[in-house]
């Protein structure tokens, strides 16, 4: 039984909370935004804020949660581990023989160390949807470099893990999570797809009050690296229970044991994404989990985004109190690491709002390659939008060709590598290939590791993977 003096401190959390939730939301211009905290095993905080036209969403709604499908993937794998099915040393061609990268190992995919591409070849597979396995192995996945040179965060890694898992269980990925995982520690709202109430996932116009709204797409055999549908409640179980903070501790040990859990949160590899020029390193990676150092808090968990949604949690690794918060667009709001400094009773600073830039229109039609000489002409600088986001191009003397946003997030220098501009200073592009796509007047479209840039927003006349919302960009109504 609680206290009533821990009531009535949950209650003034609450407040701060419930305040924070809301003014994050606002800032980020976010539609829904949910959030949960747990402490002492139980949830014992929910909330979520919106915008007045989305509706009534409740803690129960259901966001797509993105890569935080992978730690729970890599879960599952754990337990074959636990059961002497697979050994973390294993290639993964013992297991799965046409995988692409066949010598990297179990704990290379679980470590993003395996030198496997970042995405998976062809369309933005996040909009346009995800192969199926044998077409994954045919597509002809890159290996940018040896197993274990470096860390390069790789969804068909997390697709390779989620195919081993089937093939040892003979059961579909989810279905071998929801009897093994998602059952037992009582995540009745988490699935592949919805099993309860759900919310519609929008793109925010930069600079004006618009939405489009974003396709759920069918990630097939993609699907371990990032289509589960969560709540918050359900990501802080799930978050407790990684670091030893579950209610009960026997059904805990039955699905996991403490000791491997806690080998999952050992940091294993530098999240190097700044680059050689970079700063301090802000995060290291685990087995299928981030391992963070928010100033003197250690924390494990995981971001996700997919067209959108995004998701965060973050759980304390001696506390065991855990944050989670979801989002409904495709720009995320973040908030994680305040939730839970709030939590623990630290001060937040009041979130600020997210910095744009004014659009470029577009020019031309088509998709054929544009040629280096182009770029050397300057066709492509300026700035460039991946759905919603801004980033700028910029082109050194050399010839570099600079892609960044302007807000401090992802940014890769690429450059000439045996004819093909690939990233070469920086970091989730590093490695990956930077492709322009022209009609013979002008460039109008960026493919950059797969992922579709454009002049202005989701420009219809570029062919955006997944398609573009029939009314294009438009004023948000009560019926979405």
């Amino acid at each position: 039984m609680l206290r009533t003096g821990y009531l009535l401190r949950m209650n003034e959390l609450g407040d701060v909370l419930d305040g924070l939730l809301a003014r994050t939301r606002d800032d980020a211009r976010v539609p829904a935004l949910s959030a949960a905290a747990g402490r002492g095993g139980e949830v014992v905080w929910a909330d979520v804020a919106h915008a007045p036209w989305v509706g009534g969403p409740t803690p129960e709604h259901a966001f797509r949660v993105g890569s935080l499908t992978k730690p729970m993937v890599a879960v599952a794998v754990l337990r074959l581990v636990a059961e002497g099915e697979v050994a973390l040393a294993d290639p993964i061609g013992r297991h799965l023989p046409d995988a692409p990268a066949p010598d990297a190992t179990v704990r290379h995919l679980l470590t993003h160390t395996s030198g496997l591409q970042s995405e998976f070849p062809g369309l933005w597979w996040e909009r346009h949807g995800g192969p199926t396995w044998d077409e994954l192995v045919r597509s002809g996945v890159e290996q940018i470099w040896d197993p274990g040179e470096r860390y390069h965060y790789s969804n068909p890694g997390f697709a390779v893990l989620g195919r081993l898992v089937e093939v040892v269980r003979g059961s579909a990925w989810a279905q071998v999570l929801r009897d093994e995982l998602w059952g037992p520690l009582g995540m009745t709202a988490t699935g592949r797809v919805p099993v309860g109430p759900h919310v519609t996932g929008y793109a925010v116009h930069p600079h004006a009050q618009l939405v489009h709204h974003e396709p759920v797409a069918e990630f097939r055999a993609a699907g371990p690296a990032g289509e589960v549908w969560s709540t918050p409640s359900d990501l802080v179980r799930f978050g407790m229970w990684l670091v030893g903070g579950e209610a009960d501790r026997d059904a805990g040990e039955a699905v996991l044991p403490l000791a491997l859990r806690r080998q999952m949160a050992v940091p294993r590899v530098v999240v190097d994404d700044a680059g050689p020029a970079g700063g301090p390193w802000p995060t290291a990676h685990g087995l299928g989990v981030r391992v963070r150092q928010d100033g003197t808090v250690r924390t494990i968990g995981h971001g996700g985004s997919v067209p959108g949604f995004t998701a965060d949690f973050r759980a304390d690794v001696a506390t065991g109190e855990v944050v989670a918060v979801c989002g409904s667009s495709t720009h995320g709001a973040g908030g994680g690491a305040g939730l839970l400094a709030a939590l623990q009773g630290a001060v937040v600073p009041t979130p600020l709002p997210l910095p744009m830039r004014a659009p470029r229109d577009g020019v031309g039609r088509g998709t054929e390659p544009v040629l280096r000489r182009e770029l050397e002409q300057g066709a492509v600088t300026g700035t460039w939008y991946w759905g919603p986001f801004p980033h700028v191009v910029s082109i050194d003397a050399a010839g570099r060709v600079d892609l960044r946003s302007p807000d401090g997030g992802r940014g890769t220098v690429f450059d000439d590598v045996e004819g093909v501009l690939r990233g070469v200073e920086g970091g989730y592009w590093l490695g990956e290939r930077f492709e322009v796509r022209d009609a013979g007047d002008g460039a109008v479209a960026l493919d950059v590791g797969t992922f579709h840039f454009t002049r202005a927003p989701y420009d219809p006349a570029t062919a955006v993977p997944g398609g573009v919302d029939p009314r294009g960009w438009h004023r948000p109504s009560s019926a979405g």
